[in-house]
């Protein structure tokens, strides 16, 4: 098949870049003919390492660059790059001729564009979010005429959803609430990157609990924050390490002065050996106020450490067996968080038979398994 992926950038060390590189380097390996298509990248180096038969293309298209002008200049500007987006991917696709044109729903904004596209190809738009999250109109919760004006932003860009081809969902979750908007519909979980062939034994106990993520709103770490000064005092030889970056850094940092847990919780940058701090942890605490899927929480479970996490749309629910592979925490409640941390910590032998459990859990989600699936989607649309 000859595919084509459309996305805005491929510049972040985040978790959309490193399944699409996953996904697209599987794809290339098996000989499908893949182009990667950004409209944002620039002069940033690429995120993650491509297949070399992968052609990368970047249509030069900086939409985010338009915060700097003025509403109606903005508004021409929009205009003239939607026309160069336009302009370039009708030139790639006419040269590549693709079975596929495959794009996600970050790119809502130019779906109309994409949809028009002059070509044979069948469609097919993923979520990598949750639902909610691409509403705009949940930006503007305050401030009534916004939140107006983008609920009618809303319902412009999603009813555009229903001509592609199918859609792919993470989740069951997700997938009722696009069902909408969309009859055809595939539920395909992210694949997960590494699962390590073998694992360090956790028969002796770090006293350590490990987190990792954008340092942001989402993520929720400020709740795990509070969750965990509820309880420091009762295990003062356990340690929090947060693995991430991201604008709520100094936000966090001061609240963990606040309440006095300078001791106990640690904030590093992202681990490029993140498998590896996994593995020499006990467990691990996912604290999402909302996810599209929880990659990084199938990669602890890969490692033997079971998980603690919030029961948020969309995710934890469908990878965790709650008091098998790990314990679902009523979503938003530091209280409830605080007491499952804490059993975790006073019973070592159930958390070690977690972490196998959880390790088992995993193995579903690895490549082969997931891709499989994938060209299982995509056969059928063009056959």
């Amino acid at each position: 098949m000859k595919i084509i992926f459309i996305i805005k950038s491929f510049a972040a060390k985040a978790g959309v870049e490193r399944v699409t590189s996953d996904k697209i380097n599987y794809l290339a390996e098996q000989g499908h003919q893949i182009t990667l298509i950004t409209y944002e990248q620039g002069n940033h180096s690429l995120s993650f390492p491509l297949h070399q038969n992968i052609q990368h293309i970047d249509l030069n298209t900086r939409f985010f660059a338009l915060k700097r002008y003025a509403l109606f200049q903005r508004i021409i500007k929009i205009k003239q790059l939607q026309r160069t987006f336009s302009r370039e991917l009708q030139k790639v696709v006419q040269t590549v001729q693709p079975d596929i044109i495959c794009t996600t729903t970050y790119s809502l904004s130019l779906a109309s564009i994409i949809l028009n596209i002059k070509t044979y190809a069948k469609k097919i738009i993923e979520s990598h979010v949750s639902f909610e999250s691409t509403l705009k109109e949940n930006d503007f919760k305050d401030r009534l005429l916004l939140k107006g004006i983008a609920r009618l932003y809303d319902w412009y860009t999603l009813r555009r959803v229903k001509n592609f081809d199918t859609l792919i969902a993470l989740t069951k979750g997700d997938a009722k609430r696009w069902s909408q908007y969309i009859k055809e519909i595939h539920v395909i979980p992210n694949p997960v990157t590494h699962y390590p062939v073998t694992i360090k034994e956790h028969n002796a106990p770090h006293h350590r609990i490990i987190c990792a993520g954008r340092l942001n709103q989402q993520k929720g770490f400020d709740l795990l924050i509070e969750s965990f000064a509820l309880i420091a005092n009762q295990c003062p030889e356990w340690h929090i390490d947060i693995y991430g970056s991201g604008d709520e850094e100094e936000k966090l940092r001061k609240l963990i002065s606040e309440k006095n847990l300078d001791k106990h919780i640690f904030i590093h940058p992202a681990s490029d050996h993140i498998f590896d701090e996994f593995q020499n942890s006990d467990f691990f605490v996912f604290s999402s106020r909302y996810e599209g899927w929880g990659l990084v929480l199938v990669e602890a479970m890969a490692c033997g450490i079971p998980p603690v996490s919030f029961r948020c749309n969309y995710g934890p629910e469908e990878i965790i067996t709650d008091n098998t592979d790990g314990l679902l925490v009523k979503n938003g409640d530091i209280k409830d968080l605080a007491d499952k941390i804490l059993w975790m910590i006073h019973h070592p032998k159930e958390r070690l038979s977690m972490g196998l459990a959880a390790r088992a859990s995993a193995k579903k989600f690895q490549k082969d398994a997931i891709m499989e699936r994938w060209l299982q989607a995509m056969s059928s649309l063009i056959s």
